[in-house]
Parts: C-alpha cells; structure tokens; sequence
C-alpha cells in the first residue's frame, strides 16, 4: 500500500469502523461519501450503509489485524455503564439557584414572574433551570399547577425526583 493521506473526516470514520464490534458498524448518510473512498482504498468493505474495516484499514490505523470482541459469555463492559448515577447536591448558598430553591420551597410556591424578578433572569431561563439545572445538578423537580396570577411552582414532595 502506498503512502495514503487521509483527511480527518476520514481517519475518524476509519477508527470508529475498525473499533465497532463483528456486526459492522452503521455508517450515517452524511458519511457515506468518506466511506466511498475508504472502500475504493481498500481500507473498509461493505455495502448497504453497514461497514467493516479490512486488514489493510487496521493496518493504516496501526491497529492489530483482528480485534477481540467479548464473547457472549462475557458481555462488554462500558465505562459509562460502571459510573455511579450523579449525586444530588444542594446550591451553595448565596447563589441565585439557591434563592429560587428557597422560594419554591414556600408552601405557597411562587411563580415564574416572581422568581424573573427576584433572580434576574428572563422567564425563559426561570423555567430552563426549572426543568434543566434543578432536576439535573441539583436533583430536585418542581411541580406546578394552574393558579389565578398564573401557573405556580413549587418543589416536589421531598424535594427530590
């Protein structure tokens, strides 16, 4: 094989390819005209969208002639299956998280003018962080109802999903 150039593009579709397991590896149509030159290189074989990486691809990478797949018996173990969930943690105090916190843990709730005005923020960020950075970071949820100067929030039972 001669010396081959490949753009970036191309390298990446390379690796994913020669990584992905003995079933192939699905190649998006955005990519399909990388993939066409990889196989017109001699570097990946396949047809109908689902590749596999040739010898001469690994080769290219500098990766080992065949991978070792988990068998069935011993199923692949991802890091991202290994970590624990995130961990809930309250807003430092201080903070405008914190003082939303502490209003929507009124027992009257507060609505989302209210908290606009108390933190600043426009409503669409008032109810971004309601439904984003509360449950997300904080590991708390809001609950809401229909009330007569609009819809109010308050912070679920416990105050946790």
């Amino acid at each position: 094989m001669t010396d081959l150039t490949l753009s970036s593009a191309q390298r990446i579709l390379l690796q994913r390819v020669a990584v992905s397991g003995p079933d192939g590896f699905e190649i998006a149509p955005r990519a399909r005209a990388s993939a066409a030159i990889l196989v017109g290189h001699g570097l990946l074989d396949g047809a109908d969208d689902l590749y596999h990486a040739t010898p001469a691809g690994r080769q290219a990478l500098g990766l080992a002639e065949e991978p070792e797949h988990p068998t069935a018996a011993e199923p692949e173990v991802r890091a991202a299956d290994q970590q624990e969930p995130p961990t809930s943690r309250a807003p430092r105090d201080g903070t405008k998280a914190a003082q939303v916190v502490a209003m929507l843990s009124q027992p009257d709730g507060v609505t989302v003018s209210r908290i606009s005005e108390a933190t600043g923020w426009l409503p669409h960020s008032v109810r971004g962080f309601l439904a984003g950075a509360l449950k997300k970071t904080h590991g708390m949820a809001a609950v809401s109802e229909a009330a007569e100067g609009g819809r109010v929030y308050r912070l679920a039972a416990g105050g946790t999903r």
